[in-house]
C-alpha cells in the first residue's frame, strides 16, 4: 500500500475543528497516511493557536506538526508540507473541511488506472454550519467532468479546493510548488499548471465535506478577500497572457471575474467597465453568465 502524505495548514482555527479534519484523515480505509500538521499562525498571541496544534500532533505517531517562518501564508504552508512528505501520493484538506473514509482508497485506485494522470480531483457536500444543513444533497463541483485539459481550465476553474485533489509526488518535483506570489486562486493556478504537463482527472462521487459559515462576515472581510481575488486573476492574466488571449472564452473568464471580484470590493466603476469588456467578449457567455448569479443569488436567500 503506497505512501500518501496528507497536508492540512492550519491558521487561527479554533482546535476542535482542526480536530475534526485531522482524525477525517485518521480514518481512512487507505491506512498507508501520514499527516503533515502545518502550524501558520504567527505574530502576538499566536500561541493560543499554536500550543493546542503542537499538543494534537504529538497525540499521534503518524501526525508531524510543521512551522512556517518566513514566507508564510496557506501556499507557503502547503508548500512545507510538500516538501517535507515522504509519500508517493501528496493531498491536502483545509483544517475546517473533512474526508469521508473512502476518499483515499478510491483516488488512488483510480490513479493507479491511469498512470498519465498527475492528479485526480473528486466532489463532495457543502456543508452550511450557519443553517445546519448537512449532506443536504447541495454538491461541492457540480459541473463535474471526468477530466479537464489545459485549454478547459484557463476558461474556468472546474475544479476547486484543494481538499479536492490527491497529486503524485513527483508532479511537484516537475511544476514546482503552490505560487507564494498569489494572495488567492493559487490552488486555480496550480490545477492549470499541472494540466499543461499531465492528464488531470476526476471521481464523480463526492468524497469529502467543505464547510460554509457565513455568520458574523463583515463588509471589510468580504472587500478584503475580494481585493485578494482581483490581484490572483491580475496574476493569472499575467501568467498565461499569451495562452488567454488567443482563446474567446479564456480572456471572458478572467474579465468576467474581475468585474464581479471589482464589485465585490466596492469599486463599482471599475467593475462596470470590466462588464462591458466581458459583454464584448462573449455577449451569449455574459448572458449565460448573468443567468448564473441570479440563481446563486435567490439560492442565497433561500437560506435566510
Amino acid at each position: 500500500m503506497k505512501k500518501v502524505s496528507c497536508v492540512i495548514p492550519s491558521y487561527k482555527r479554533d482546535i476542535s475543528i482542526v480536530r475534526r479534519a485531522l482524525m477525517s484523515v485518521l480514518s481512512q480505509t487507505w491506512e498507508n497516511i501520514e499527516v503533515l500538521l502545518v502550524d501558520d499562525n504567527r505574530g502576538e498571541g499566536s500561541e493560543v493557536f499554536t500550543e493546542p496544534i503542537k499538543a494534537l500532533a504529538d497525540e499521534f505517531e503518524n501526525v508531524r506538526y510543521l512551522k512556517t517562518t518566513d514566507p508564510c501564508g496557506a501556499q507557503a504552508a502547503r508548500n512545507l508540507g510538500i516538501k517535507n512528505a515522504a509519500g508517493e501520493y501528496v493531498a491536502f484538506l483545509d483544517d475546517d473541511d473533512e474526508w469521508l473514509p473512502e476518499k483515499i482508497k478510491k483516488q488512488v485506485e483510480y490513479l493507479k488506472k491511469n498512470p498519465d494522470a498527475g492528479m485526480c480531483y473528486c466532489r463532495g457536500y457543502i456543508v452550511n454550519e450557519a443553517n445546519k444543513i448537512a449532506d443536504s444533497g447541495e454538491i461541492y463541483g457540480k459541473l463535474f467532468k471526468s477530466e479537464v485539459t489545459y485549454k478547459e481550465l484557463l476558461r474556468d476553474d472546474k475544479i476547486g479546493t484543494t481538499t479536492q485533489a490527491v497529486i503524485r509526488r513527483e508532479v511537484f518535483d516537475k511544476v514546482g510548488g503552490f505560487d507564494e506570489a498569489f494572495p488567492a486562486r493559487q490552488d486555480y493556478e496550480m490545477w492549470i499548471r499541472i494540466s499543461k504537463s499531465y492528464r488531470v482527472i476526476g471521481i464523480r462521487e463526492p468524497l469529502f465535506k467543505h464547510y460554509k459559515n457565513m455568520t458574523g462576515v463583515k463588509h471589510t472581510q468580504i472587500s478584503n478577500s475580494a481585493e485578494k481575488c482581483i490581484k490572483g486573476y491580475e496574476l493569472l492574466n499575467a501568467k498565461y497572457h499569451d495562452d488567454i488571449m488567443k482563446d474567446r472564452k479564456a480572456r471572458f473568464n478572467i474579465v468576467f471575474h474581475l468585474a464581479h471580484f471589482y464589485r465585490m470590493a466596492g469599486r463599482s466603476s471599475d467593475g462596470y467597465k470590466e462588464y462591458v469588456k466581458a459583454f464584448f467578449c462573449s455577449p451569449s457567455m455574459f448572458m449565460f453568465q448573468g443567468s448564473i448569479a441570479v440563481r446563486n443569488a435567490i439560492g442565497r436567500l433561500s437560506y435566510k
